[in-house]
């Protein structure tokens, strides 16, 4: 009776250990995910997710309701006990950029023009243009020009001078407060409405054990950090 009994609990223990490698071997030998994962519940004001694609290539984008603070794109591999996430395909953004000519006179006040452009060089009108710490502000004509003019200081001090619009790539322009400018400013078109570019994530490789793997929740820790990726509806 007792050998059958130790027969009976080796059968069980034996059964189990099978069910347990074929689950483990079924979850890692799933090579391809697929849909949208999030760690945030949905409906909230912040997001943050990761969508795979079935051609091994993923995309990540975290942001709030004014868009994407960062970003990233590529491939994924599932190793082992691993997921694989290698930014190698980002698609990088131009920054907005500048080019200007200084001249000076006998005048007791300084002027800086500016001719805000985007990239195929069209005038941009209401491009809000402001200056920093002596404050003044204006915006762009339909011609794309506006003006600034300051009491000139004879002494080596810079001032910023910021530019902005909608949808546009910021940036901030340091002058000297004896000099006048022309400015020629380039603006690059954004995803996000105001500062500059989201962060994009490149040439980088992140490294995930693989907790638990179903087709609705992927458990994942990255040294002690552990994430839980919901699969969201579309």
């Amino acid at each position: 009776m007792e050998t059958a009994k130790l027969k009976g609990q080796n059968v069980i223990k034996y059964v189990l250990l099978i069910v347990f490698l074929f689950t483990s071997n079924y979850m890692f030998c799933q090579k391809k995910i697929t849909g949208i994962y999030s760690s945030l519940m949905p409906h909230q004001e912040h997001y943050n997710y990761f969508d795979f694609n079935t051609n091994g290539t993923f995309e990540y984008h975290s942001g709030a309701s004014l868009g994407d603070d960062e970003f990233g794109k590529g491939y994924y591999q599932i190793k082992n006990d691993s997921l694989i996430l290698n930014y190698d395909l980002t698609e990088i953004k131009e920054d907005s950029y500048y080019k200007s000519r200084r001249y000076y006179n006998s005048k007791d006040s300084i002027q800086i023009k500016f001719n805000a452009y985007n990239f195929n060089k069209t005038p941009i009108q209401n491009i809000q243009i402001y200056s920093y710490p002596n404050y003044k502000s204006t915006k762009t004509d339909s011609n794309g020009v506006a003006t600034l003019s300051f009491k000139k200081v004879e002494r080596n001090s810079k001032m910023e001078i910021h530019i902005d619009g909608a949808f546009l790539a910021k940036q901030v322009i340091y002058i000297d407060v004896n000099t006048n400018y022309i400015i020629d400013v380039y603006m690059s078109k954004s995803v996000i409405i105001g500062f500059g570019h989201p962060k994009a994530i490149k040439n980088e490789t992140e490294k995930y054990k693989i907790l638990e793997y179903q087709d609705d929740i992927i458990k994942l820790k990255n040294n002690s950090r552990v994430m839980d990726l919901i699969k969201q509806s579309k």
